[in-house]
This record gives structure tokens, C-alpha cells and sequence, in this order.
């Protein structure tokens, strides 16, 4: 039996083994950050990675639109904190899709109520 633990043992992005402080830092959204662009998008509406990437709104530090894949991988983020949740169709039923690509669709993900306070309370850091 291999006693070596494996990415697999570690329970996420941030393992048990890591400090309280790796945590805290793990589920903060800072202001102008990707994930703060995700979460402020998905303010006035529903969206796919795909969507959001085709409308532009969010950008790397080159202020270049960043692919949909690294958006994905935001919404995974803010999906597991609780940020956001999928579209469903009615109360634990099927999650909505929506055409993104010929023969393709992604998810449509929304903010939860937690969601939208995080991002009430990013806007009123940016109005200071």
C-alpha cells in the first residue's frame, strides 16, 4: 500500500492541511479580480462561460477578454463558495442549457442570494 497521499486525498484546492488563513484567502473575491468580473456579469442576467465570453465582460490584468475555459473555471470557483448556482428548471430538476457553439451547449448558472450580496458589497467598495 503507497502511504504517500495523492492530489486526490487533498479534498480540493485547499486541503484541511492547509491554514486557516489559505481558506479565507481561497473564498474572498477581490474587487477587479475575475471572479469579481464573473460575479458583477452575472448581476443583470443568467449566463453560460460561452456567453460571457462572447459579451466581453471578463478581462485579464492586459485587459484582454480571457478564454471561456478560464471563465468556466471561475464559475467552478464561485460555484463551489456558494457564489453561484445553476439554472434549473424548476426546483431540482434538470439544469437549463443554452446553444453556444454548432452542436454544443453549456450550463446557465446564476447568482445565489449570497451571491448577490457579495457583489452588492463589492459595488459599495468601488463607490468609496
Amino acid at each position: 500500500m503507497n502511504a504517500q497521499a495523492s492530489l486526490w486525498d487533498k479534498g480540493g484546492v485547499v486541503s484541511n492541511e492547509h491554514p486557516v488563513t489559505s481558506h479565507v484567502a481561497a473564498a474572498t473575491v477581490k474587487a477587479g479580480s475575475q471572479r469579481a468580473q464573473v460575479l458583477t456579469a452575472l448581476w443583470s442576467k443568467a449566463a453560460t462561460a460561452h456567453s460571457l465570453w462572447m459579451d466581453g465582460l471578463v478581462l485579464n490584468t492586459a485587459g484582454h477578454v480571457v478564454s471561456a475555459n478560464q471563465i468556466a473555471t471561475r464559475l467552478k470557483e464561485l460555484r463551489d463558495h456558494g457564489y453561484v448556482d445553476y439554472v434549473r428548471a424548476f426546483p431540482g430538476g434538470p439544469c437549463l442549457e443554452e446553444t453556444t457553439t454548432a452542436g454544443n451547449t453549456g450550463l446557465v448558472q446564476t447568482l445565489t442570494g449570497y451571491g448577490r450580496r457579495q457583489v452588492a458589497a463589492l459595488m459599495a467598495k468601488a463607490r468609496i
